[in-house]
């Protein structure tokens, strides 16, 4: 059961559900201590982290805080049949899979920057596999990768009067997704 409630005929009741739900986790509120327990979890606590790996670099390549182009897409192939002139037959075809991108915290660990060099000579496919943790470090959902290989490494920008953190970035290009 949770404190989180759904209304199709009231607008703001989404956002009076979600509100309730967090005011009832607020340490000292009225409600607290009654329904900690029933809070929904997962909006109160958002996955955290991402931790990648590649078995054949025997090496864990780190936690990542961003994961970005997790996606397929279906090809469609247009048949124009002759004599057919009121439609078009669309047929599927071959399923694209775009480039993912990790973004992490500069770390002193160069497992990536290694692996991307080592690809610039000799491109060496392999598989990978990405996890999403939630903040309690449990295991949310997995995804595999075939033949992945890096084709991008960017480091942010250097600004000495900046406070922002550094980052780097690996993209990857990878030939088929699945779960895990």
């Amino acid at each position: 059961m949770s404190t989180f409630s759904f209304s199709t005929s009231a607008a703001g009741s989404l956002e009076a559900g979600a509100r309730s739900a967090v005011s009832a986790a607020v340490p000292g509120s009225a409600k607290s201590t009654a329904t900690r327990a029933l809070t929904n979890r997962d909006l109160l606590y958002p996955q955290l982290h991402f931790e990648v790996k590649v078995p054949a670099l025997h090496v864990k390549v780190g936690f990542f805080t961003q994961v970005q182009g997790m996606s397929a897409t279906v090809d469609v192939l247009e048949y124009m049949e002759g004599g057919v002139n009121d439609h078009v037959h669309k047929l599927p075809s071959r399923i694209k899979q775009g480039n993912l991108t990790l973004k992490r915290g500069l770390t002193s660990e160069g497992a990536l920057l290694a692996w991307f060099q080592k690809s610039v000579v000799k491109a060496d496919p392999t598989d990978m596999s990405l996890t999403l943790y939630d903040s309690g470090g449990q295991r949310v959902q997995s995804w595999s990768f075939a033949q992945a290989y890096p084709v991008k490494w960017t480091a942010s920008d250097l600004n000495a009067g900046g406070t922002e953190i550094m980052t780097e970035t690996l993209e990857i290009a990878y030939s088929g997704m699945g779960s895990a």
